[in-house]
């Protein structure tokens, strides 16, 4: 797969005016927001993460790649769109694939062709793969695939995704720690607070 960092000033026209763009992005950065504080399980928000870039960026497929058990390796956990049931559960190592290149350099790449020999199972298009950075460290990769044949993203629309990833990681980071330091829920401590039954007696 041939890619370049970004920005990509040359690649397709933008869709959409600036404006327009900004309230899609903040629409869908404050639905993370509402689910983070409405307490949603992480893998329903990172769902929800690559379900909105899917949507802003308007291509089939968005899926995130978080780093695996295995060391120096990304697995594919969440996809959504067309074809995402291929690339679901697939494993690449951090050296020698894209997904790779943006999660360590925590820079956002982007590609003529879908076509790393590492993600085989990737439809050949224009692809957008940006870094989940908390500002501290790179959680994952999000990435968007356009269809075979189309242009490659344009400046602003890369620009409006990764804003987007930087939030979404913030958020994701939000709702992890907002989990680790939750008090225990005063019902079930109440429950497990009370004596054991006593034994009837036949």
């Amino acid at each position: 797969m041939t890619g370049d960092d970004l920005p990509a000033t040359v690649w397709g026209p933008p869709n959409m005016s600036r404006g327009a763009a900004d309230g899609r992005r903040l629409a869908a950065s404050f639905g993370l927001m509402a689910a983070v504080l409405d307490g949603v399980a992480l893998p329903r928000l990172l769902t929800l993460v690559a379900e909105r870039a899917r949507a802003m960026a308007g291509v089939p497929l968005a899926f995130i790649a978080l780093p695996a058990e295995e060391a120096h390796t990304l697995r594919i956990d969440v996809a959504v769109g067309t074809g995402s049931d291929r690339i679901r559960g697939l494993t690449v190592r951090r050296g020698r694939s894209m997904l790779g290149r943006a999660f360590s350099s925590r820079r956002a790449l982007s590609a003529r062709i879908a076509a790393d020999q590492t993600l085989s199972g990737l439809p050949a298009g224009p692809i957008l793969i940006l870094p989940l950075d908390t500002g501290e460290a790179a959680r994952g990769v999000l990435a968007v695939l356009g269809r075979p044949g189309a242009e490659a993203f344009s400046s602003s629309t890369a620009r409006q995704l990764l804003l987007f990833a930087d939030t979404s990681a913030r958020l994701v980071q939000l709702a992890e720690d907002r989990r680790a330091t939750a008090p225990p829920d005063p019902a079930a401590a109440q429950i497990l607070a009370l004596p054991p039954p006593r034994p009837t007696r036949m």
